[in-house]
C-alpha cells in the first residue's frame, strides 16, 4: 500500500510528470518512450533537453526486449510508460508483461515514470479476458465488449519494481477539468529529489485544490463521480461500435478514447481536413509519433487517428460519429467542397 508520506503534488498531471521526469533524466539524458505516446511527453522532454527514444509495442504494450535492446546502443537513464489504458490505443498490459517489464528495470538498474491518469477507468482485478482480438480492445469490425472468462490482476508497475518506479496520476480526469492536481508517488529514497524539482519547476499544487480534494475523497464525491464516469464511458463506447462497425477501431470497451486505423484510400491528414469541414476534431497519429534521435519532427506514424469520446454530450456523438462513418466510406474526393 502507498505511504502518503511519499507523496507529493503537483499543480496537474502534466506538471507531476514533469517534476518526476527532471528528477531521473538530466539534459541531454535519454528516456525511453512508446513509440507512439502522450504527446504532452514530447513537449515536457523538449523543455527539459532530454532525448526521446522510441520504443516498439505489441499487442500487449511496451516490449521488454526493445527496453534491453536500446540501453545495449546507449544507455536510457529511465522509462515513461502507460500500462493502463494506453493514450492513444488503448492497451492494458496484462499481469505478466508488467512482471517482465518490471524484471528489466531491475536487470538494466533503471528507473520508470508510470502514467496512470487514464487508470481509473480500469480498476484493479479487471480480467485478462479473450472475447475480443487481443484481450481488451475491439479489434477490427468487432462489437464485443470485454469477456472476463479470467480474473487477473495487473498490479501497477510501482507495486512491481517499487524501489524504481514514480508512479504519476491526475485527478482532472476523475473529477472535473477544473480541479487540476497532479500526483507523484516515489519511493523513500528518491522522495526528497521529486519534492526539489517540483519546488524548483514552479509545479506545486494550489492549496484551494489541496482542499477541494480533501473534501471530495473524505465525503465519499470521488467515489460516486469514479462510477458514474466508467458508466459514461461505457456507453461512449457502445454508441462507438455500433457507428464505426466493420472498421479497424481499437478500444478498451472502458477507455474515453479510439484508434481509428483509417482506410487505404484515406490519409490521415486528409481525414482530419475533412472532419473538420462538418465541425468534428480528431487527431492523426504523427501527433503521437516519436521520431527517432537525430531525426526532426515527428516519428513514422501509421495511418491512423485518435477520437476523444468524452466531450459531446450522447447525442452529438452519435451524430458525429455517423458523420466520421460515412466520410471514411466514401473517398477524398467526395469530402472535397464545391
Amino acid at each position: 500500500r502507498p505511504d502518503p508520506d511519499h507523496l507529493r503534488f503537483a499543480g496537474n498531471g502534466r506538471q507531476a510528470m514533469a517534476g518526476a521526469l527532471a528528477s531521473l533524466v538530466p539534459p541531454g539524458g535519454r528516456l525511453g518512450v512508446e513509440a507512439l505516446t502522450y504527446p504532452m511527453v514530447k513537449g515536457i522532454a523538449a523543455r527539459l533537453g532530454i532525448t526521446l527514444v522510441p520504443l516498439a509495442t505489441d499487442a500487449d504494450g511496451l516490449r521488454p526486449d526493445a527496453v534491453r535492446a536500446a540501453h545495449r546502443a546507449a544507455p536510457l537513464r529511465a522509462l515513461y510508460v502507460q500500462p493502463t489504458l494506453h493514450n492513444p490505443l488503448g492497451v492494458t498490459m496484462s499481469a505478466g508483461r508488467r512482471a517482465e517489464l518490471a524484471a528489466t528495470l531491475g536487470e538494466l538498474d533503471l528507473w520508470a515514470v508510470e502514467d496512470a491518469v487514464w487508470a481509473f477507468l480500469h480498476p484493479d482485478g479487471a480480467a485478462d479476458g479473450d472475447g475480443t482480438a487481443d484481450g481488451d480492445r475491439t479489434g477490427p469490425g468487432d462489437t464485443a465488449g470485454p469477456d472476463a472468462t479470467t480474473a487477473t490482476a495487473r498490479p501497477p508497475l510501482a507495486a512491481l519494481a517499487p524501489d524504481r518506479t514514480i508512479l504519476i496520476d491526475s485527478l482532472s480526469k476523475r473529477l472535473a477539468p477544473g480541479l487540476t492536481v497532479g500526483l507523484a508517488l516515489a519511493p523513500p529514497a528518491h522522495t526528497d529529489r521529486l519534492s526539489a524539482a517540483l519546488r524548483s519547476g514552479g509545479w506545486t499544487a494550489t492549496g484551494f485544490a489541496l482542499e477541494a480534494v480533501t473534501r471530495w475523497l473524505t465525503d465519499g464525491s470521488l467515489e460516486r463521480i469514479v462510477a458514474a464516469k466508467r458508466r459514461d464511458a461505457a456507453v461512449r463506447q457502445a454508441l462507438l461500435r455500433e457507428r464505426l462497425a466493420g472498421f479497424r477501431v481499437h478500444a478498451d470497451p472502458r477507455a474515453y478514447f479510439a484508434w481509428w486505423e483509417l482506410p487505404a484510400r484515406w490519409r490521415a491528414e486528409t481525414f482530419l481536413a475533412a472532419a473538420a469541414r462538418h465541425g468534428i476534431a480528431v487527431t492523426p497519429a504523427a501527433a503521437f509519433a516519436v521520431a527517432a534521435e537525430g531525426a526532426q519532427g515527428a516519428g513514422p506514424a501509421p495511418n491512423a487517428v485518435r477520437l476523444a469520446l468524452a466531450g459531446p454530450a450522447h447525442k452529438q456523438l452519435d451524430q458525429a460519429l455517423a458523420t466520421l462513418a460515412a466520410l471514411a466510406h466514401g473517398t477524398p474526393d467526395d469530402s472535397l467542397p464545391d
